[in-house]
C-alpha cells in the first residue's frame, strides 16, 4: 500500500509538472482590486461586519509614491520546472490602488479621509508613504508580496513612520491565471495595510 500511495503522488506531481510547463508561456494581464474577493460570495448576516464606528478624526491621505525598482512588473510565470517564462504586468495604476486600499482601511476603521486633491482645511494628520515592493511569484502554489513604508504626521510631527509588509496567496497555482495573481496581491496588501491603520489608530486614539 505504501508503494501505492507513494506511486500516486509521482504521478500526480507529473501530471501537474506537465500541466504548467503547458501553460506557463504569455504575459499575464492582471487588473489591481482591492479588497480581496471573499472565499465565498455570500456571508451569512450573523457573520456581516459591523458598521464601523465614526471617529472625531479627519485626515488628508497623500498619494503613495511608487519606489520599485521595476515599475511594471508585478508577478512571473514559472514551469513546472521552476524557470521563469513570463511576466505579469499591472493593468491599472499599482500606487493609486495602494493608496485606494489605504483610504479604504482607514473609512472602514472610522476615519473620516480626504484626498490631497480635496483636502480638508480642518484635518491636521496627514497620512502618506511609499510602495516598495508588490509581486507575486508562482511555482505550484502563489506567493504574494507587498511591503510600504507609510507614514503619518500630526500637526507638523511624526506620529508613524515604518515599513509594513504582508504575503498571501490564493492557492494552488492550476493554471496561473492573472486573477489569482491580482488575489494573491490584494490579499498581501490587505495584511499590509491593516497593520499599519491597526497602528495609526493606537498612536491617535490611545491614550
Amino acid at each position: 500500500m505504501p508503494m501505492v500511495i507513494s506511486a500516486l503522488r509521482c504521478a500526480t506531481t507529473l501530471v501537474f509538472v506537465v500541466f504548467l510547463a503547458g501553460c506557463a508561456f504569455g504575459t499575464r494581464n492582471a487588473t489591481l482590486v482591492y479588497p480581496p474577493k471573499p472565499e465565498s460570495q455570500t456571508v451569512p448576516v450573523a457573520q456581516a461586519a459591523a458598521a464601523p464606528v465614526a471617529k472625531n478624526i479627519a485626515l488628508v491621505l497623500a498619494p503613495f509614491s511608487d519606489q520599485r525598482t521595476d515599475k511594471k512588473v508585478i508577478g512571473t510565470m514559472r514551469n513546472g520546472f521552476g524557470m521563469r517564462t513570463a511576466d505579469v504586468v499591472a493593468m491599472n495604476s499599482v500606487p493609486e490602488w495602494v493608496t485606494q486600499a489605504i483610504k479604504t482601511e482607514l473609512e472602514n476603521a472610522g476615519y473620516s479621509v480626504a484626498t490631497t486633491t480635496t483636502r480638508d482645511g480642518g484635518a491636521s494628520t496627514v497620512v502618506s508613504g511609499e510602495v516598495l515592493n508588490v509581486f507575486c511569484d508562482m511555482y505550484f502554489n502563489y506567493t504574494g508580496q507587498v511591503s510600504l513604508l507609510a507614514k503619518a504626521s500630526k500637526d507638523g510631527k511624526d506620529v508613524l513612520n515604518k515599513n509594513y509588509s504582508g504575503e498571501g496567496s490564493a492557492g494552488v497555482a492550476f493554471a496561473g491565471t492573472a486573477e489569482s495573481f491580482g488575489q494573491s496581491l490584494s490579499l498581501a496588501l490587505a495584511v499590509a495595510v491593516k497593520q499599519f491603520v491597526s497602528e495609526l489608530d493606537k498612536n491617535l486614539t490611545g491614550p
